[in-house]
């Protein structure tokens, strides 16, 4: 699957991503001449594509309970839980929090033994196919060779504008409480000496710049030469298509809200991802047919809990007490 989408901006202007030290990443293409710009990465397209299918932090959307995927509940030294998943972390099913963590070492075995056992496909599919589809690489995971340890990517897209320009402007935030901007009495609300930009008050003045395009365009690319070559029976190779279809699916059917003065809408949308209720269906159906094969993760959804500080806390009681025997023997010398 490849398309190559054409965006309208919903405002007159948009802003690209861009980066403190590095600002928008702009280019000349070198045959037009015209001003390159990527408006979203590849890496953030795929977290806009992991969200359509996520309705809170640890949940999927209705019908999809039958995915595989992992749930991590986490509380604080506060009691404070939060919840989050391999749909919705960094690196998917590698992330440090699920390859690392010290009270997850039977895990990380099992894990471990089955991508060496089985190979990173069917491992990582049993576990979390949405990881299979993004790529993964299990640098934290103990007990890898690195030439074993990691898959590419099946699913890519990006969104680029070309014949770019550059609008910038900027204006001031008025305080409506002191409209002149003079007589804000700072250290006596805050306590010490400031201008009332510096504590969020007053009138603050900010710069902005956004951009105009000839052209903008989503491009996508599905893997599907790579997917038929994965080592997996041809239910779960479908899975994986029709999952990257209805996510697309689900992003194309509204505006396409990558941030704040950045949303556009796609001028067609390709007949194969215009109902994403077909889709579902068809994907529940081959995700049946993975599971009577033995494919998935049974349950579902494998769930984890961390408590932090717990660790932080013994290795303080550790020091305490290896500082008072120590005490205790220079006193005896």
């Amino acid at each position: 699957m490849q398309h190559n989408l054409r965006l309208r901006s919903v405002l007159p202007t948009f802003v690209p991503a861009g980066f403190v030290d590095v600002g928008h990443s702009t280019v000349r293409d070198a045959r037009s001449g015209k001003t390159l710009v990527i408006v979203d990465s590849v890496q953030s397209i795929a977290n806009h594509l992991e969200a359509t299918i996520v309705t809170q932090p640890g949940q999927v959307i209705a019908g999809l309970e039958a995915m595989p995927f992992l749930r991590l509940t986490i509380t604080d030294p506060h009691g404070r839980t939060r919840v989050t998943s391999s749909l919705e972390l960094p690196h998917r099913l590698a992330s440090g929090w699920f390859c690392r963590s010290a009270n997850l070492k039977p895990f990380q075995q099992e894990l471990a033994g089955r991508i060496l056992d089985d190979g990173i496909a069917a491992a990582t599919f049993h576990y979390c196919p949405n990881s299979l589809l993004h790529g993964v690489f299990y640098s934290q995971l103990a007990g890898l060779d690195p030439n074993v340890a990691k898959t590419p990517r099946l699913l890519t897209a990006e969104v680029v504008a070309r014949g770019a320009q550059s609008v910038a402007d900027g204006g001031v935030a008025k305080d409506p409480l002191f409209p002149s901007g003079d007589g804000f009495d700072v250290e006596g609300l805050v306590g010490e000496k400031a201008t009332a930009a510096e504590v969020g008050a007053g009138f603050i003045p900010f710069r902005h710049q956004a951009f105009i395009a000839e052209e903008i365009e989503l491009a996508v690319y599905l893997a599907e030469g790579r997917i038929e070559r994965l080592p997996l029976p041809d239910p779960a190779r479908e899975v994986l298509a029709l999952l990257a279809r209805l996510k697309l699916a689900r992003l194309l059917a509204e505006p396409l809200d990558l941030r704040a003065h950045c949303i556009f809408q796609a001028e067609e949308v390709p007949a194969e991802l215009s109902d994403p209720a077909a889709l579902l269906k068809a994907l529940q159906e081959k995700l049946a047919a993975c599971r009577s094969l033995g494919l998935l993760a049974d349950p579902a959804v494998t769930e984890f809990a961390l408590t932090l500080g717990a660790a932080k806390e013994k290795s303080k009681k550790g020091k305490a007490a290896v500082a008072v025997a120590a005490a205790a023997t220079e006193e005896d010398s």
